[in-house]
């Protein structure tokens, strides 16, 4: 079992789980895509209005080492408990493969799960889909710091800034996301300003009302929130991303007096 092709599934290893996962497991290297076409009778081929990805597959090639038909039952049983929530529905839980232990698959089983059994010996195929087809990084750009346990072969550096600046003033911040897909940032300001542009990815933000207090923006969701103050209304609403690699957040206004933390988890193919 030490050959594992899976690390940790929800942060325990197959062995904890009692089982192997062998290398022969099946991972795509992109998902199917979804395709938004229009033909035109007549016309031939189709109008291409561009795609996107659909879920990803997994399939675990995995096995039960039992002493004997017993306990092979035992760990049925305990792996099907693990599968789901404590209302029988499936969970969605993080996947770590062993080959890029750096990130990580929102995934949750999905599809059938029967098992061939001979004796203590239980071979099986487990289905997991990630319907984010994407993998992120397992570190967030705030956390990163020289006593992160980054991994070796990571593209992630601890010398990049800790994401974390203090603002009184108008000021470019130098932004690094190590992943190969943009990424939406959640940015959490707390203390005063009396109006605030923020410009991510060449889209300007702007809360045109005074502030003061912990303002939490939601890249990825669209949302402004104080607390659990929804407060949409007070800005104009565009949200823009991180490209991959170097870019500049640029932050003015009037009366900026606040620290910013930017939270993001780098995002890959």
């Amino acid at each position: 079992m030490s050959h594992d092709s899976v690390l940790t599934l929800d942060g325990v290893t197959p062995k904890f789980l009692g089982m192997g996962v062998f290398r022969r497991t099946q991972r795509p290297i992109l998902s199917s895509t979804v395709d938004t076409i229009v033909t035109v009778p007549g016309m031939h081929g189709a109008y291409d209005f561009g795609a996107t990805m659909g879920p990803k597959q997994f399939e675990l090639e995995c096995a039960f080492f039992a002493k004997n038909h017993i306990e092979l039952q035992q760990r049925v049983s305990a792996l099907a408990a693990f599968l789901l929530d404590g209302d029988g529905r499936p969970r969605t839980m993080p996947i770590i493969f062993a080959n890029q232990p750096d990130r990580q698959y929102m995934v949750r089983y999905s599809g059938d799960l029967q098992i061939e059994r001979i004796s203590g010996l239980g071979t099986f195929t487990l289905p997991f889909t990630a319907f984010d087809p994407f993998a992120y990084s397992t570190y967030w750009s705030h956390e990163i710091n020289v006593d992160s346990l980054i991994v070796v072969d990571s593209d992630i550096y601890v010398d990049t800034g800790d994401y974390i600046y203090t603002v009184t003033g108008n000021q470019n911040i130098t932004v690094y996301n190590y992943g190969n897909q943009n990424a939406q940032p959640i940015i959490e300001i707390n203390g005063a300003f009396s109006s605030l542009s923020l410009t991510v990815g060449g889209v300007e933000f702007i809360y045109s009302v005074p502030m003061s207090g912990t303002l939490t923006l939601d890249f990825q969701r669209k949302t402004a929130r104080i607390g659990t103050q929804n407060v949409l209304q007070n800005t104009n609403a565009r949200f823009g991303k991180l490209p991959v690699r170097i870019s500049n957040i640029q932050v003015s206004g009037t009366g900026l007096n606040f620290n910013m933390t930017i939270k993001f988890s780098q995002k890959y193919a």
